[in-house]
C-alpha cells in the first residue's frame, strides 16, 4: 500500500489531534527522538532527509522544515515513517499520539509556508469500499492524506486491479509539496489531519467492480465547497434535454460581458470521441481552469483543460473490461 492509497475504510468517531499545536519546533533529529524504538535505522534516514531535501527554500522553509515534509514521502518498507505515523493517527489510543507531538508540530509548520491550492485531486487504493459511501455523506479522515493532482499517478498505483476505489476529491485548503518529495513526479498535495469531506453523489460503478466517489473538502471556514475560477458557477441538468445554470458569483462592480459565448468543451455534436460529450450531467472547474465533466451518455469522467479541443477521459468511457479506465 502506498501513502496515496493509505485511507482508512472503518467511518470510525475518534477524538480530534490538536495538542501538537502547542509544542516549540524543534529539530527534525529531536522531533522525531522517541520515534527512534519503532522504527529501525530512523537516524540514517533523518539524515538522507536532511541531505536531498529541498533547501533552500523559495516558501522559507528551515532545513528541518523541509526534511520533515521529504521523510514523510520516503519509502523504506512495513515501517516507512508514513505508515507508522497515520496508523497512531488512526489509533482510538489517543494517548499513543503524545510522542509524535514534536514532529507533527514540525511538518504542520512546513505545511504552512507552502502553497495553498483548491483545485480537483485525486487517491485511489486497490480495495472495493466505494459502495459504502452514499450522497451528502460526512467522512473525517484522521490521518495526512496524500493526494495527487494527477489521476494518471493514481492508476499506474493502481494498475489493472479489479474492485479499485478511486476519489475525486474537490479540495480547498489542500498543501501542494511536489517540489519537497522525494518522488517529484509525483504532484502530490498534501490535506491535512482531520480533514472533513462530504460525499457529492452515490459512488459512479466500473465495469470491473470498481468504484469513483466524488468528495468535496467541508471548508473549516465557511463549510462550502470550492470556488471555481468562474466565478462558483455551477452547471447541472434535470432532464438529459435541459440544461440549467446556476450561479452564486461575486461579480466585480466594473465588470464586462462578452456579447457572445465561447465553446470551453464539446461542441461537435453528442458522441463518444474526445472531443465530444453526450449528455454532460455536471461541471467542476479548478482555479487554473481545468474542467471535470460527468459525460453521462458516456459513462465517464472526462478532463478539460482550457483552450484544449479534446477532452482527456479520467475514468470509464472503455466500455466492458477489468481494467480501471
Amino acid at each position: 500500500m502506498n501513502r496515496f492509497g493509505d485511507i482508512d475504510a472503518s467511518f470510525k468517531r475518534l477524538p480530534p489531534v490538536y495538542g501538537y499545536r502547542s509544542e516549540k519546533v524543534v529539530s527534525i533529529e529531536k522531533a522525531l527522538e522517541l520515534i527512534e524504538p519503532q522504527i529501525d535505522e530512523l537516524p540514517y534516514y533523518i539524515k538522507i532527509a536532511k541531505r536531498n531535501c529541498h533547501y533552500p527554500s523559495e516558501h522559507g522553509l528551515t532545513r528541518d522544515q523541509s526534511a520533515a515534509v521529504y521523510i514523510y514521502t520516503m519509502e523504506w518498507g512495513d515501517t516507512t515513517l508514513y505508515r507508522v505515523l497515520n496508523r497512531a493517527l488512526r489509533s482510538e489510543n489517543r494517548q499513543e499520539l503524545k510522542i509524535w507531538f514534536p514532529y507533527l508540530k514540525l511538518f504542520d509548520t512546513a505545511l504552512d509556508r507552502l502553497p495553498t491550492v483548491k483545485e480537483a485531486v485525486w487517491r485511489g487504493v486497490p480495495l472495493d469500499f466505494g459502495k459504502n459511501f452514499t450522497k451528502n455523506q460526512i467522512v473525517t479522515w484522521w490521518s495526512v492524506n496524500s493526494c495527487s493532482s494527477s489521476v494518471n499517478v493514481i492508476k499506474q498505483f493502481l494498475g489493472n486491479k479489479k474492485n479499485s476505489t478511486l476519489f475525486l476529491i474537490e479540495a480547498v485548503s489542500g498543501k501542494t509539496i511536489s517540489g519537497y518529495t522525494e518522488y517529484k513526479e509525483e504532484d502530490e498535495v498534501i490535506l491535512r489531519i482531520g480533514s472533513q469531506f462530504r460525499v457529492k453523489s452515490d459512488p459512479l460503478d466500473q465495469s470491473n467492480g470498481s468504484h469513483l466517489v466524488h468528495l468535496i473538502e467541508i471548508d473549516d471556514k465557511d463549510d462550502q465547497p470550492l470556488a471555481s475560477a468562474m466565478d462558483n458557477m455551477k452547471l447541472s441538468a434535470a432532464q438529459p434535454s435541459i440544461a440549467t445554470t446556476s450561479i452564486i458569483p461575486n461579480i466585480p462592480i466594473d465588470a464586462r460581458w462578452s456579447q457572445n459565448g465561447k465553446t470551453v468543451a464539446g461542441g461537435n455534436g453528442q458522441g463518444n470521441a474526445t472531443n465530444q460529450l453526450n449528455d454532460p450531467w455536471g461541471l467542476f472547474v479548478d482555479d487554473d481552469q481545468t474542467m471535470i465533466i460527468a459525460d453521462c451518455r458516456n459513462h465517464r469522467i472526462v478532463q478539460w483543460k482550457m483552450g484544449n479541443k479534446n477532452g482527456q477521459v479520467v475514468a470509464g468511457g472503455r466500455g466492458q473490461g477489468n481494467r480501471l479506465d
